[in-house]
């Protein structure tokens, strides 16, 4: 190797190391300068991720196991058909699914408590009541979530607001494609029709026999699609 290009390489080495004592220096100042913000940031995070950890693990826990433990009963008065029952409980010792909800609020089972408590207050006739826990039940499942939507747009059905229950109905089938997104649809295009509203009825007819080829629905879709051609005509 030649002097002239051993010289270049070790100028290379020399500027490297000068950039980087130059930047391990700039980092040492800014650590000077602001040392304090720097610790009480970092305090201030750690605080937060103990504090959230601690109400999880000693708050939020326990209260659900809770709220789980007082499930049973209710659940079980709710599979006997035993609504109201389910629905208000017997004493303290036996709450409903009202209770629970409303006391357990924060909890997944207190969240769950809600749709249990809407399904109750469908199947006794109180729609309005239903559809406001219904509302309050929050969840990602993939059955439960749009079931509630679902349920809101049969509580809309019975008190005869139409044009609301077809929306919930339409959102009960967007919110996610499961197996039972077709009978949404359904339900959806029914109470089109209701409405004389032929033309979206027809365009969720084509959509199960062409989406959802495979479903219960799609069997005999053919002759709703022609009849709503046949409306929408006149």
């Amino acid at each position: 190797m030649s002097d002239k290009k051993q010289k270049s390489i070790d100028k290379g080495k020399e500027q490297t190391t000068a950039e980087i004592v130059e930047g391990i220096h700039k980092v040492e100042d800014f650590f000077n300068k602001n040392k304090n913000f720097l610790i009480y940031g970092i305090g201030g995070l750690l605080l937060i991720i103990i504090i959230y950890f601690g109400y999880t693990e000693f708050i939020m826990k326990p209260k659900n196991i809770e709220a789980l433990e007082y499930m049973y009963v209710p659940q079980n008065n709710f599979e006997k058909d035993s609504f109201r029952l389910a629905l208000k409980g017997s004493g303290v010792l036996e709450p409903g699914f009202e209770s629970i909800a409303n006391d357990y609020s924060s909890t997944p089972s207190g969240r769950l408590a809600n749709f249990y408590a809407g399904v109750c207050c469908l199947k006794l006739g109180e729609y309005s009541e239903a559809i406001d826990y219904f509302t309050k039940f929050k969840s990602d499942d993939e059955i439960l979530a749009p079931r509630a939507l679902a349920n809101i747009g049969n509580c809309y059905v019975e008190l005869g607001e139409l044009e609301n229950a077809v929306k919930y109905f339409e959102r009960a089938a967007r919110k996610k494609d499961n197996s039972l997104t077709p009978s949404y649809l359904m339900k959806a295009t029914i109470v089109y029709e209701k409405l004389q509203k032929y033309d979206p009825a027809l365009a969720l007819y084509e959509e199960i026999k062409y989406k959802y080829p495979q479903s219960s629905e799609a069997r005999t879709i053919d002759k709703y699609i022609e009849r709503a051609k046949t409306l929408a005509s006149k």
